[in-house]
């Protein structure tokens, strides 16, 4: 791993763990009915189905486009850990089977979207971060942007009430680890 991935590794991690500390500090359900309650307006009601969920459907396109071009590798790299992350972590919620904030809270739902019973972790946060990370270690400017695209969709799961922020975070922090296992995995049998 370059120095540059082990930084941007280390940072990911720290983050995650920070925000997984705050959220254990402050409270879990406190932070959720702030985001999907206190913060309720009909502009960020908008921006999550109008340009949220558009730039969501983005993350997989970028990495698809790359199979057409000279970065056709990183392409596939991150459209195998995308779904990789998403299935494991699918496995992981069968096995902590943590409720979801509508089944414990007076959660405002926004979405038609069918759900699983559990929420931890946060899968959809896993596959947007497994499509990002490896673009961020190998083409930071464009990793940079995906990385953003992946924090709106983190902030997103909360605010319209299928995620708890500990879901997310420890979504981004599984993402972070699974896509530097597969790295190092991609990096010694197939480059």
């Amino acid at each position: 791993m370059a120095d540059y991935g082990k930084k941007v590794f280390i940072f990911l991690i720290l983050v995650s763990l920070f925000l997984w500390l705050i959220s254990c500090l402050i409270g879990d359900e406190k932070i959720f009915l702030f985001i999907n309650k206190k913060l309720e307006n009909k502009i960020l009601d908008n921006l999550f189905f109008y340009l949220f969920l558009p730039l969501f459907f983005f993350l997989p396109l970028l990495p698809f486009s790359m199979l057409f071009k000279k970065e056709k590798k990183l392409g596939f790299f991150s459209l195998i850990s995308g779904p990789l992350c998403y299935l494991i972590g699918n496995l992981i919620k069968f096995i902590f089977r943590l409720p979801r904030p509508s089944s414990i809270l007076p959660a405002r739902i926004l979405g038609p979207w069918h759900i699983s019973p559990f929420s931890f972790p946060s899968t959809t946060t896993m596959l947007a971060f497994g499509f990002a990370i490896p673009i961020l270690l190998k083409k930071p400017k464009i990793g940079i942007f995906l990385l953003f695209l992946a924090i709106l969709v983190g902030f997103s799961v909360i605010y319209t009430g299928y995620h708890f922020p500990r879901d997310v975070f420890a979504g981004i922090l599984f993402s972070t680890l699974m896509s530097f296992l597969i790295e190092k995995i991609y990096e010694k049998f197939i480059l």
